[in-house]
């Protein structure tokens, strides 16, 4: 099993000087007591990662994927960076505009992230760093803080679980009465969901269209609740190796039919078109709706993205 502890650099640096200080006349002191304040997160997603505080981590900096995951549980970061910072479908009802921003998509001021000196950095990524990073800038990030990795599991239910492990570690109460009014509306919104779905044998695309390309999200994890819930899901699957996105030409796109199109991040008053795309027949028809492959991974946003689409579905008829 790989295993691999982090702890901060600056406290690991005392810890060894200390450790090896001696007196005056060339005798040995003896170290100080290791701080018995040391708190650590084995993460819940990779294995054998364990990261070390010297205690209970307050001065957050997030990506805003975190932020977006963690604001249910009344965390709050001093600082954000990242991609997607005014995307709704990402962000929710999420307020950031009382929040220094210290980097914008994939890049940040690491002069002001060392002047902030948080306690821990969360965000997408792994245990090397930041995913959008490179090793240089992470290195240089990790020297700052440790850095917690969003957990990415095999399903939404885990994952909101283990954003929930995570959110407990950092402090937040998980269980008060509206965290668990959430988890009811998430699962009272899959029944309606079943239930719309029941019967019409729908064919559903998790779609993120560009000019150049059609990507879908085969295998997703969204993709695959809505599975468990009774759909189908069409779309070529993702390369064996490489992105985890499927992709299609535009011209070969109509043979992946689709009842319904579920665009990523999608906006009405501003969709994306083209001509391929208009003539699609889930697009002809009007059944598109969105969907965030990076959203907040929590019951609410969960519960209102199943209640609002189960409501739609209920409109939509077989068109393929």
């Amino acid at each position: 099993m790989k295993r691999r502890i982090l702890t901060p650099i600056v406290a690991t640096a005392a810890l060894v000087l200390t450790a090896c200080s001696g007196s005056a006349d060339g005798s040995s002191v003896e170290a100080e007591p290791v701080n018995d304040q040391v708190t650590t997160l084995s993460h819940p997603t990779i294995d054998g990662l364990e990261i070390s505080f010297e205690q209970q981590p307050e001065s957050l900096v997030m990506d805003c994927y975190a932020y977006s995951s963690l604001y249910e549980y009344g965390l709050e970061p001093d600082a954000l960076f990242g991609y997607d910072c005014e995307n709704p479908w990402v962000m929710g009802d999420a307020d950031i505009s009382g929040i220094e921003k210290i980097g914008q998509d994939g890049e940040i001021n690491m002069e002001k992230l060392a002047e902030l000196r948080p306690d821990a950095i969360i965000g997408q990524g792994d245990e090397d760093g930041w995913a959008w990073f490179d090793e240089d800038v992470n290195a240089q990030l990790m020297q700052v803080a440790n850095f917690i990795p969003l957990p990415s599991g095999e399903s939404v239910d885990e994952n909101i679980d283990d954003t929930r492990e995570v959110a407990n570690f950092l402090g937040a109460d998980t269980e008060s009465a509206e965290i668990a009014q959430s988890d009811a509306d998430y699962e009272t919104a899959k029944q309606e969901f079943a239930e719309a779905a029941e019967g019409k044998d729908l064919s559903f695309m998790f779609a993120s269209p560009t000019k150049e390309m059609l990507y879908t999200a085969v295998g997703f994890n969204q993709a695959n609740l809505l599975e468990e819930l009774g759909v189908t899901i069409v779309g070529p699957s993702a390369p064996e190796s490489g992105s985890s996105w499927g992709s299609v030409a535009w011209e070969e796109a109509s043979t992946y039919p689709a009842d319904v199109i579920l665009a990523e991040s999608y906006d009405s008053e501003n969709g994306f078109t083209t001509e391929l795309w208009d003539n699609l027949p889930a697009i002809e028809a009007g059944q598109i709706s969105g969907w965030s492959s990076k959203g907040a991974m929590t019951s609410r946003a969960y519960a209102d993205w199943l209640s609002e689409l189960a409501g739609q579905v209920e409109s939509y008829d077989k068109v393929v």
